[in-house]
């Protein structure tokens, strides 16, 4: 049996500690919660799925597909979608939802699987003894002795982290990730909007949706919007009230509300989603050390969905299979 230790618990994260299952594994991550990006925010009676929206029906990632469905988690739902707003290019769309918001499909995941955790715990630094073997420094403690080390974090946190151990001079490719600013609303009582989501629906909002298609015992109605890459990465430092204001008066212009808002709320993802993956650059599926022993990971790999996520986690725990027999 070897120890592994994982850093990141969101779907990549999980996705190895799953397949994994049997070897010592001890997950960390500097969130609360696992999940990562996959994040349901609740507020007071408000909810919103703020970060992964939902899982596409053609994902084609058939072990997650198995998984979500043995543990009950998800249901595909059917909803009138925006194609393109702004060409007012709509359609029927099917998609797969959390039960109890996204966040309830890495949170089910987590609870079934038996390994050690330490979240609320940031890894700052991977030292080698002079055995071969890894340990791991937080700000408070020092985790020791680990045979692996699997960083599934954001490559850019990724690669800081592990610069003591690996040569990127010699990485020739790098992945990129786009920011995306995203707005929480909340209005009282339903307005006329006869879409549940969509894409364009400004030149400044990539994407919105409705929440009380997830949540049905919300009693006001509730949107998630993300501003588009191109606007957040201009604006990438303005203030909250601001960036709020202006996606408000768009939504509400668009649609022509007159209901009161009850609810805003912004909250910036750096590293939202892939832009340009790894393996699109350099046909590989990881980067790892000369001993083979650390490994990064993560859905910068593959690309930028929640399938993608866990896709990457199930190629490298397959190798680490081969290496540990």
């Amino acid at each position: 049996m070897k120890n592994i230790a994982i850093i990141g618990a969101g779907m990549t994260g999980l996705s190895i500690a799953y397949n994994l299952e049997g070897q010592k594994i001890t997950l960390f991550d500097k969130s609360w919660r696992p999940g990562g990006r996959v994040s349901t925010r609740i507020h007071d009676n408000y909810f919103f799925d703020h970060g992964a929206h939902y899982l596409s029906v053609n994902h084609n990632v058939l072990q997650l597909n198995e998984l979500i469905n043995k543990l009950n988690i998800v249901k595909e739902i059917e909803i009138d979608f925006a194609t393109n707003y702004l060409k007012n290019k709509k359609t029927k769309k099917k998609i797969i939802i959390g039960k109890n918001g996204m966040n309830s499909i890495p949170k089910s995941i987590f609870e079934n699987i038996s390994l050690n955790n330490y979240f609320n715990t940031k890894i700052i630094k991977i030292k080698k003894n002079n055995k071969g073997a890894y340990t791991l420094y937080s700000d408070r403690d020092e985790f020791k002795n680990f045979d692996y080390v699997l960083i599934c974090i954001p490559y850019l946190q990724s690669k800081e982290l592990s610069s003591n151990l690996i040569d990127f001079n010699k990485i020739m490719h790098e992945p990129s990730y786009d920011p995306i600013h995203t707005i929480m609303l909340s209005y009282k009582g339903k307005n006329n909007i006869n879409l549940s989501g969509g894409l364009h629906l400004h030149k400044d909002i990539s994407f919105f949706m409705n929440q009380n298609i997830k949540f049905k015992n919300l009693i006001d109605e509730c949107w998630v919007l993300n501003m588009s890459s191109e606007y957040t990465k201009t604006n990438i430092d303005i203030d909250d009230k601001s960036l709020e204001k202006y996606a408000q008066t768009i939504f509400e212009n668009t649609f022509k509300i007159k209901n009161k808002i009850r609810f805003i709320k912004s909250h910036r993802w750096l590293y939202a989603q892939t832009n340009i993956s790894y393996n699109s650059l350099s046909k590989k599926y990881w980067i790892n050390s000369k001993d083979n022993k650390i490994f990064l990971t993560g859905d910068w790999v593959i690309g930028k969905s929640l399938s993608d996520a866990w896709s990457a986690g199930e190629k490298l725990s397959h190798y680490i299979k081969i290496l540990t027999v």
